[in-house]
């Protein structure tokens, strides 16, 4: 007897050049979730194919770079391990519903004084206990085994999510100091000209000494920008190359620059989205599932447990020569803790369940935030572009005047090396306003469309 019955866009390099919350069930994993887990575990084999052999080698887009990361990353493998056990965990408290066997051999010595044991000194029993009834511990026990596969899958996820976005982050802050040091270098051609030009002068005693110091200064600060660029390009670089287990160069990355994505302009839509496919907000679901069964289990300890026992016995300690002999029981047994001590552990059961609910809540407003915040960023930069493009095109004119101005004697080498430096900072502005829109709008579609849709999408 078995059971317990009971969109396209503008590559972002060209901006450094001039002219150019619905109600949820807190206890339920949203059925697109679960869609989007089903998907990932499809698509993982796949994904490994695409990443080798989709583009030639040399080139390294950001799609490649989260599938490598997502396959190989050691905490990602570590957590598809926890998984696994646990699976295991499901099919042992399954197990819990078979009778359970046991063996059991016994030794008995007596002497003349005891006479009542002068039976079989050896006695064996095979015993075989089937529970009937257990008041719900046993299917408790399977759903809280079950929800704890929920929750390592939704850690699973969790841990692919904040390695995407620790790749989107530092793959931003490659493409930012790429960006800044190509407009450093335009400054420094533009610098170096203003030099030559400058020395010239002094050296017709048309300009003073104190002009050429100033451009010799300037020409240091910028290659020393550009030296500070190029060094936090090459820690992108070998961070990026930590993370997707992948050596490659700048070219491999230049070769393929991600473009922004398209944004939902409705930031509620958004809203929605980020609570049904969040695998934080998910396993917090799941463990206040765990608490639920945990109560479950510990409320069937004050319920006695209902048993059927068929034993074999070989032997008798009693009477000797006694052969083998069969029994049937049918019996209970309590399961209470030392003195009220059950009504407290149950107690305690139900307050973690509080917790567990109140950490959904916690985790449900995190994900709001986030998604507002990123949303709010993502819709401000397209005007913030379109005046830093046209404050860039004022800059190159008022630099363009200035030059010729000084030379007529109508401004001072001062306004002319300023100009020159407003301008390079309006394009380092434009950088790290094309680095920012990147890395917001990507993250943004892993927030609101999770990791399968988003990587297969653009695969």
């Amino acid at each position: 007897m078995m059971g317990d019955v009971d969109g396209s866009s503008t590559s972002p390099l060209a901006l450094a050049a001039p002219d150019a919350l619905a109600p949820m069930n807190d206890c339920q994993v949203m059925p697109r979730f679960d869609l989007a887990l089903r998907s990932a575990l499809k698509f993982r084999v796949w994904l490994v194919c695409v990443a080798l052999f989709a583009l030639p080698a040399s080139a390294q887009t950001l799609e490649q770079l989260i599938a490598s990361t997502l396959i190989s990353h050691p905490t990602a493998q570590a957590q598809r391990a926890l998984e696994r056990s646990a699976k295991a965990g499901v099919d042992s408290a399954l197990w819990q519903h078979f009778p359970t066997p046991s063996v059991v051999f016994e030794k008995a010595s007596a002497n003349a004084a005891n006479i009542p044991d002068q039976g079989d000194e050896v006695v064996s029993t095979l015993r075989l206990q089937q529970p009937l009834w257990t008041g719900g511990r046993l299917t408790a026990g399977v759903q809280k085994a079950k929800a704890a596969v929920t929750v390592s899958q939704m850690s699973l996820e969790d841990v692919r999510q904040q390695l995407a976005l620790r790749v989107i982050q530092t793959y931003g802050e490659w493409l930012g100091a790429s960006l800044k040091t190509q407009a450093y270098e335009k400054s420094l051609a533009a610098h170096v000209r203003l030099h030559e030009q400058v020395q010239r002068r002094v050296d017709q005693g048309a300009s003073s000494h104190s002009d050429l110091t100033l451009a010799v200064s300037r020409l240091k600060a910028i290659n020393a920008e550009i030296t500070l660029t190029q060094t936090q390009k090459q820690i992108a670089l070998a961070r990026l190359e930590q993370l997707s287990s992948r050596q490659f160069d700048d070219s491999a990355l230049s070769a393929t620059v991600a473009a922004p994505r398209a944004v939902n302009t409705d930031a509620q839509e958004l809203r929605d989205l980020a609570l049904e496919v969040n695998p934080i907000l998910h396993k917090a679901q799941a463990q206040a599932q765990i608490q639920e069964a945990v109560i479950a289990e510990r409320r069937a300890d004050l319920l006695p447990e209902v048993y059927l026992r068929l034993e074999r016995q070989h032997g008798n300690t009693f009477y000797s020569n006694t052969g083998s002999h069969s029994r049937l029981y049918v019996g209970f047994s309590s399961r209470f803790g030392a003195g009220l001590s059950s009504g407290s552990v149950v107690e305690g059961a139900r307050l973690q369940h509080e917790a567990a609910v109140a950490e959904v809540q916690t985790q449900r407003r995190a994900v709001v935030e986030q998604v507002l915040a990123d949303h709010a960023v993502a819709m401000s930069l397209g005007s913030r572009t379109e005046a830093l493009k046209a404050a860039l095109g004022a800059a190159q004119q008022v630099a363009e005047s200035y030059d010729r101005q000084f030379l007529a004697g109508r401004k001072n080498w001062l306004d002319v090396m300023n100009a020159a430096r407003e301008l390079s900072q309006t394009e380092i502005q434009l950088a790290d306003l094309a680095s920012l829109e990147v890395v917001v709008t990507w993250r943004l579609a892993i927030y609101t469309q999770g990791l399968a849709q988003l990587v297969e999408a653009n695969q």
